[in-house]
């Protein structure tokens, strides 16, 4: 019976510790993706809006007519391995999967997102234009 009530306070314990961790893998509001990009970036935004909506850009430079041009990059990598063997006699007659080997996989996936915008000099948005590719 001591065991169980350790076992459940134990439970508890780890559970409201594990709360606050959760709350914490929720998105951030300056994450830059192109969901973001084609639904929420739109033409006659301020400077301060697209700042809150991306974060800061990764390069900004002047134009000719006494604005900016800020591009935001983003590149990310997903890997992803696999391996699977066998439970039973196969057509080598071996029993189980260990002895005749199995079988690996791994595939990776880049993506790049880059975003250019313009601003006029009142720091309002004047056009932008995206590019996503994966490979």
């Amino acid at each position: 019976m001591r065991n169980f009530i350790v076992v459940v306070f134990l439970s508890i314990f780890i559970t409201n510790c594990a709360i606050p961790m959760s709350n914490r893998a929720v998105a951030d509001s300056n994450d830059f993706t192109l969901g973001k990009v084609q639904s929420q970036l739109t033409k006659g935004m301020s400077a301060a809006e697209v700042v809150s909506l991306f974060g800061s850009p990764n390069l900004v430079t002047s134009t000719k007519d006494g604005g900016e041009s800020w591009t935001y990059d983003k590149i990310s990598q997903e890997s992803e391995a696999s391996s699977r063997s066998g439970m039973g006699a196969g057509s080598s007659g071996n029993f189980f999967g260990f002895l005749t080997g199995g079988k690996a996989k791994s595939s990776r996936e880049s993506k790049n997102l880059t975003l250019m915008i313009k601003f006029d000099s009142n720091d309002t948005v004047t056009d932008f234009k995206y590019q996503s590719v994966k490979y």
